[in-house]
C-alpha cells in the first residue's frame, strides 16, 4: 500500500503499543529489509557511486547480530515477482526510479538530494541472499510477491511482521506488525530492542469499524492496484485537524463505518460497502476496486502458485536463492523489467554491455522472444530481445563442462585465461575481460584490479592505503567513470545469474566483495592508480601483473570511447518507435560526430 499518510495518522493517534521484542519469532519481509538497511544506515551508504556492497554486509551482520543478542528467531520471506496484473503500475514504477537515478547523477558531490531520492545498486539483493545463507537465517524466495506468504506464515507461527510495507495495516496479522521504522534494534538494551506494535483490532475499535471492511478502506484509499479519486469529497467530511492527505483518509474511515452491515456476512458487506463509497464520489466502475479488495481477503489463498510453464527445478532453485528470481518473469510473462541505474544519461543504457549475455541467459530458459523494459535516453521504452540463435533450449541437467562451454560462448572468452587465477576471482576476472573489450576505459580497468588484490582487513601497507583512499571518499565524481563502473555491475550480475542457470561451472564469488563503489572511483585515478601500485609487495604484486596480462590493456594508447554495437537483425527492435537495426547505426554514428571531439578529448585526457 502506498498510501503515505497512513503511517503517520496512525503515529499521530497513537494506536501502537510500546514493546520490547525479546525471545520470540519473527517473520521479516526480505525485500523491505533490506531497502530499509540500505537507505537508513549511518553513516549512509554509497548511491551514486554504484554502491558499496561490504558497507551493506557490514550493517545486515549487525542487524541480525543485535536479533540474535535479544533471542529473536527471524524468518526472512523474499518477493519474488509481481503478475501481469501489475504491469502498469511496474512501468510507471521504473519511469519514476529514472527521474530519481538522473537526480542523482546531476546532483554535485556532497550536495543535498530530495527527501526519498534513493536508487538500490544492482546487486544488493544477491548480496543480501548471499548473508542469509552465510549467517544461515532461514529464508525463502516467493515465486509471486511476499505479503500473501508473510501473512500466512505469521498466522501460523503466531508472530508479528517486521516490514516497512504499509499493507500490513491492512492484512489481519493477528499477533500484529512491526514497522521498520519504530523497530530502534541499535538502540538495543539487556537483551531486548525498543518498538511499536500495530494490531488491526485496535485501529478497527478506534474508528469503530467493522475489520471485514479494512480491505475495503485500503482499495478506495490507494494502493498498487487500484486509487479513488473523489475531489476531496471525503477529506470534506473530516473533522481531523491533520494534512489533507490524513484528513482524507479519516474521512474515507468515518463514511464506511456508517455504512449499515446488519444481516450480512462478510463477502456481502464489502460489496455494499464498496458500492456505497463508489455512489457517493458519483463513480460506477467497480472492477479494480474489487480486484484490489480479493487480495486483502484470505490472503493463504492469493499465494502464488507454479504455473505449467515454471519447471520444478527452476521453482525450487528460485525458493533457496539459487536462482535469480526475475527467472520465473522471464519463463511465466516473458517481461523483464531493467531497473534505472545511476549513470551518464548522455550515454547508451548501461545494461546494453550485458546485452548478449541476457540474449544466452533467455535462450536457455525459453528458447524464444523476450520484452525489456529499459531507458531509452530520458525514457522508458520496451524491446524485444531474440535469443542467440544457436542457443539450444537447455534443462536443469546441464553438465559442467557443458555449462564452461555455454559461458565462453555468452561472454567471448577462453577459459584458459583463468589459469592460475584464485578460485575467488575467477568469475570476475572473466566478466572484466569480456567488459574491457567493449569499453577501453584504462584506469577503471586498473581501479578493478588492484581492488580484487585488496584484503582491506590485512596488515600491510597497501591495504592501509586503500583504507585511507575509501575513507577519503570521492573528491572527483566523474560521469563517464560511473558510467564504465555501472556497465560492469550489468555485465556482474548477469553473469552470476548466468552462472547459476548453468550450474555454477565457475566457482561463486563473494558477492560482497565485488564492488566497494566511493574506493573504486577514488582508484580511477591516474595519479592515485600509481601512488597505489607503488605499494604493493609479494604475492600481491605478481598477482596484479597477472591480472594485466590476462585483460591486455593496452599501453596508454587506447581510447576509453564506448563502442556501441549494432544489434543484429530482430535482437532488440523496440515495440515504441525505437530505431531499427541501421537506425541504432545511425544514431550511434550522429552521436558520435556532434560530441565526439569533445569528449574524446576529455577521456583521453582523463586516461593519461
Amino acid at each position: 500500500m502506498e498510501v503515505s499518510a497512513l503511517k503517520k495518522m496512525i503515529d499521530d493517534l497513537s494506536l501502537c503499543e510500546d514493546v520490547m521484542v525479546e525471545n520470540t519469532d519473527l517473520i521479516i519481509d526480505g525485500n523491505a529489509l533490506y531497502y530499509f538497511l540500505y537507505y537508513t544506515s549511518d553513516p549512509k551508504l554509497d548511491q551514486r557511486c554504484g554502491g558499496d556492497y561490504p558497507g551493506f554486509k557490514h550493517e545486515v551482520c549487525k542487524f541480525f547480530e543485535t536479533l540474535q543478542d535479544c533471542k529473536v528467531n527471524p524468518y526472512v520471506i523474499l518477493d519474488g515477482g509481481s503478475g501481469p496484473e501489475k504491469h502498469e503500475h511496474n512501468v510507471s514504477r521504473l519511469k519514476y526510479k529514472l527521474i530519481k537515478a538522473k537526480t542523482i547523477a546531476e546532483t554535485e558531490p556532497y550536495g543535498t538530494l530530495p527527501e526519498g531520492c534513493d536508487v538500490l545498486p544492482p546487486l544488493v539483493k544477491d548480496v543480501f541472499i548471499e548473508i542469509l545463507k552465510e549467517e544461515k537465517i532461514e529464508f525463502e524466495v516467493c515465486l509471486g510477491e511476499a505479503d500473501p506468504e508473510v501473512v500466512s506464515k505469521a498466522n501460523q507461527e503466531k508472530c508479528a511482521v517486521l516490514s516497512i510495507d504499509k499493507d500490513f495495516y491492512i492484512f489481519d496479522v493477528r499477533k500484529g506488525f512491526l514497522n521498520l521504522h519504530n523497530f530502534e534494534w541499535k538502540k538495543e538494551e539487556d537483551g531486548k530492542i525498543p518498538a511499536k506494535l500495530y494490531t488491526h483490532s485496535k485501529f478497527c475499535e478506534h474508528f469503530k469499524l467493522d475489520p471485514a471492511l479494512m480491505p475495503v478502506f485500503a482499495s478506495i484509499a490507494g494502493n498498487d492496484y487500484s486509487n479513488l479519486e473523489d475531489n476531496h469529497i471525503f477529506a470534506n467530511r473530516s473533522s481531523s485537524p491533520g494534512e489533507p492527505n490524513i484528513k482524507r483518509l479519516d474521512g474515507m474511515l468515518r463514511f464506511l463505518s456508517e455504512v449499515k452491515l446488519n444481516g450480512l456476512n462478510d463477502s456481502q458487506k464489502r460489496e455494499r460497502a464498496l458500492s456505497e463509497a463508489l455512489n457517493h464520489v458519483g463513480k460506477k466502475e467497480k472492477q479494480k476496486f474489487k480486484f484490489a479488495i480479493e487480495r486483502y481477503v484470505e490472503p493463504e489463498k492469493n499465494k502464488k502458485q507454479p504455473s505449467s510453464k515454471l519447471p520444478a527445478w527452476v521453482c525450487e532453485k528460485v525458493k533457496h536463492g539459487k536462482l535469480t528470481s526475475f527467472a520465473t518473469s522471464v519463463l511465466d510473462q516473458k517481461i523483464v523489467m531493467l531497473t534505472p541505474l545511476v549513470e551518464d544519461f548522455s550515454q547508451h543504457s548501461s545494461y546494453q554491455a550485458a546485452y548478449r549475455i541476457r540474449q544466452y541467459f533467455y535462450g536457455l530458459l525459453t528458447g524464444g522472444e523476450i520484452t525489456e523494459y529499459d531507458r531509452d535516453g530520458e525514457n522508458i521504452k520496451y524491446y524485444r530481445v531474440q535469443p542467440i540463435p544457436e542457443i539450444q533450449r537447455k534443462q536443469q541437467n546441464l553438465r559442467k563442462v557443458e555449462g564452461c562451454r555455454v559461458f565462453e560462448e555468452a561472454l567471448e572468452v577462453q577459459t584458459s585465461v583463468l589459469e592460475n587465477i584464485p578460485d575467488q576471482l575467477k568469475l570476475p576476472v572473466y566478466v572484466t575481460v569480456f567488459w574491457f573489450k567493449s569499453l577501453q576505459q584504462h584506469h577503471c580497468l586498473h581501479a578493478l584490479l588492484l581492488w580484487f588484490v585488496c584484503e582491506p582487513d590485512g596488515p600491510e601497507e597497501f591495504e592501509r592505503k586503500m583504507k585511507v583512499l575509501n575513507d577519503e571518499g570521492v573528491s572527483n565524481w566523474k560521469s563517464c567513470v560511473a558510467h564504465a563502473f555501472s556497465q560492469w555491475q550489468c555485465c556482474m550480475r548477469q553473469s552470476l545469474h548466468l552462472n547459476q542457470l548453468l550450474c555454477s561451472p565457475l566457482p561463486e564469488p563473494q558477492f560482497a566483495r565485488l564492488y566497494c563503489g566511493p574506493l573504486l572511483h577514488r582508484l580511477a585515478d591516474g595519479d592515485t592508480i600509481e601512488e597505489v601500485q607503488k605499494t604493493l609487495r609479494g604475492e600481491k604484486k605478481k598477482l596484479y601483473d597477472r591480472l594485466k596480462t590476462v585483460c591486455n590493456p593496452s599501453s596508454g594508447e587506447g581510447s576509453s570511447v564506448l563502442r556501441v554495437e549494432v544489434p543484429s537483425t530482430g535482437e532488440r527492435s523496440s515495440g515504441m518507435s525505437s530505431p531499427s537495426e541501421e537506425g541504432w547505426e545511425q544514431v550511434a554514428n550522429n552521436k558520435n560526430r556532434k560530441n565526439g571531439k569533445k569528449k574524446r578529448a576529455t577521456r583521453e585526457k582523463a586516461d593519461k
